[in-house]
């Protein structure tokens, strides 16, 4: 488990539980990951990779690793967690994490994390599922997943992402600012920020399709998109995720 990824989720749950930007969540969750993974995959053509991140508070440990560990096996009993290695639990740092196999083929991690100098534990429940798991049955585990949740007082957001090549169209017209507009016109969205630097083009979009969101300065996010040139395959790479992008693109 990557430290520096931990905290990275745990100061966006900070920020947004802070200044009201994260949205309880509600049925909407689930209706937002059907619609983002349904209207992506024609634009995929291989190697897609699925991620659904829950981040939430989660009571208080004092930064105190006994606190953690218990905080940490307390939830993993409630969610039904069944480490599916011999290894023994992860304690580092006060970020505790288990994994278990969830829904046929995808693996979930859940880390429980009390940030250097804070007294807050944070909860973080992530699905990781190759391009091929059955989908309905990710987002049946999401469904059941945010019942649990919301039932040990985990008020917080789903993240969710999908990651693969881009389709062919993308690779013979070699355009990705007109690849990129058609996505975002598929998701209904319009455009508040963007980023390109000749490698890498992305895009933030509003869009009234979907629930969730976050704020970036001044602009509310549903949903972002990135594509990005891989100079050693010669491939374009793309991502999407709502309401943000939380993994490297």
């Amino acid at each position: 488990m990557s430290k520096r990824w931990v905290q990275m989720m745990i100061g966006i749950t900070i920020l947004g539980l802070f200044f009201g930007w994260i949205r309880h969540v509600d049925a909407k969750a689930e209706q937002d990951a059907q619609l983002l993974l349904r209207v992506a995959k024609p634009f995929m053509q291989s190697n897609e990779h699925i991620t659904f991140k829950y981040t939430g508070y989660f009571g208080t440990c004092d930064g105190v690793n006994a606190k953690v560990m218990d905080a940490g096996e307390r939830l993993s009993n409630k969610l039904g967690f069944q480490s599916y290695t011999n290894e023994p639990l992860s304690l580092n740092s006060s970020i505790y994490t288990v994994k278990s196999e969830v829904a046929g083929s995808a693996v979930a991690t859940l880390t429980v994390a009390s940030p250097l100098g804070q007294s807050a534990c944070y909860a973080v429940l992530r699905v990781d599922a190759p391009g091929s798991a059955d989908q309905d049955q990710l987002l049946k585990w999401q469904e059941q997943m945010t019942t649990q949740l919301i039932g040990q007082g985990i008020q917080g957001m789903w993240n969710v992402m999908i990651q693969g090549s881009a389709a062919e169209d993308l690779s013979l017209s070699n355009d990705p600012k007109e690849f990129l507009a058609e996505l975002v016109q598929a998701y209904k969205g319009n455009v508040v920020e963007r980023y390109e630097d000749g490698t890498t083009f992305s895009a933030s979009l509003v869009s009234s399709e979907f629930e969730a969101s976050i704020r970036s300065g001044n602009q509310k996010v549903n949903v972002q998109i990135a594509l990005h040139l891989d100079t050693t395959s010669g491939l374009w790479r793309l991502t999407i995720g709502t309401p943000i992008i939380t993994m490297e693109y």
